[in-house]
């Protein structure tokens, strides 16, 4: 007999602000600045120069040489509020870089400031190229992406979970299964814009997990990500939110004859969504190094994959009527990162495929609600 699910066990304590601060917004060192020197370029700007505008979609990674660069958000009436300020050493930058989606906030620099500007293609190189520089960047930009959850008020985030903020609801909106680059970014995402969100999924951060991510590149995930208990901090800042993470589970099973659909855990829970996102990436031999096949023998064949278990979407996916990118040929189920068939295996691919996904499952919550 399955348990339901009751959430997660109280994580550690939060790490203090201080410290989430520095791991946040980060001072590169002098080395660090030599090494991004070669990817972009030196500029000066004078006071008030708009560097990114909101709602634009052309952006940047800055480090700041000299000066300061602020960091602004458009109310509602259209005046714009500080949300904070970069100073020497610190970059500029979130996940949205890795996404096709608008800005949301905007750059300018408060005073005469001297700039690294290195635009998207050149930061993907460069983090590409340097393992230890894209962890202390990835680190960071997931974190700011979770603390956007802190800063808002509730007004702010569509909550769409039926019980509300603080209420148990036994349906989630969305459960995504993976806890690689793809599912964590689309955890970031979904639970910062106020979805009743779970994240299940061992933190992959060794090579010698079975199962877990391999990216050319970076072999297993990215470390960096799940060093020091992001994973708990994404728990405690997203769960006045509703959502949830279970880093320490694994889904064993996947039920898609009725609806909401149902997923079972190695621990005997099963958890009702109306939406999943899966995650899972590629699965890994003893030593760590990648086989061709997916890790998606979970779904008990409910989903149309090609012969290595990677899942087709959209107009590929055997019976999908809507077409929607990056959903199975079960509505609602939708694939990110290097599960997918035809997507690029590599994290920063794979971030922006679980951010953007989350797009896509508004869509289908929004046309399913109706």
């Amino acid at each position: 007999m399955t348990r339901p699910f009751t959430g997660p066990t109280p994580a550690d304590a939060p790490a203090s602000l201080a410290a989430l601060h520095a791991q946040a917004f980060p001072m590169l060192s002098s080395a660090h600045i030599a090494q991004v020197a070669p990817y972009g370029e030196t500029i000066a700007v004078p006071a008030g120069t708009v560097l990114l505008n909101s709602g634009d979609r052309e952006a940047a990674f800055y480090i700041v040489l000299e000066g300061y660069v602020e960091v602004l958000e458009c109310e509602a009436d259209g005046a714009m509020h500080s949300l904070l300020l970069h100073r020497d050493g610190e970059f500029t930058g979130s996940l949205d870089l890795f996404t096709d989606r608008p800005n949301a906030v905007t750059l300018r620099a408060d005073c005469p400031s001297r700039l690294l500007r290195v635009d998207r293609p050149a930061l993907a190189r460069l983090l590409l190229a340097d393992r230890p520089l894209a962890e202390i960047v990835l680190r960071a930009f997931m974190l700011r992406r979770i603390g956007y959850v802190r800063q808002r008020p509730y007004g702010g985030a569509i909550l769409r979970s039926a019980a509300g903020v603080g209420q148990a609801d036994p349906v989630l909106d969305l459960v995504v299964v993976g806890s690689g680059t793809a599912g964590l970014a689309a955890a970031a995402y979904a639970a910062s814009e106020g979805l009743h969100t779970l994240l299940v999924g061992r933190t992959r951060c060794r090579a010698d997990l079975p199962g877990a991510d391999a990216l050319p590149g970076f072999p297993g995930t990215v470390t960096g990500l799940c060093d020091g208990g992001l994973l708990r901090r994404a728990e405690d800042q997203s769960r006045r939110f509703g959502s949830h993470v279970l880093p320490g589970h694994v889904a064993r099973s996947f039920d898609g004859s009725g609806y909401p659909y149902r997923i079972g855990l190695d621990d005997g829970q099963v958890v009702e969504a109306r939406s999943l996102i899966v995650a899972t990436g590629m699965r890994q031999d003893g030593v760590g190094e990648p086989t061709a096949q997916a890790n998606t023998a979970w779904l008990d064949g409910y989903l149309d994959t090609d012969d290595l278990g990677y899942i087709h979407t959209g107009r590929a996916a055997a019976g999908s009527m809507q077409a929607r990118a990056f959903e199975s040929s079960q509505p609602g189920v939708f694939a990110a990162g290097a599960v997918r068939a035809g997507s690029v295996k590599h994290v920063l691919a794979c971030i922006g495929e679980g951010a953007a996904s989350v797009r896509v499952v508004h869509r289908f919550l929004d046309a399913s609600a109706h």
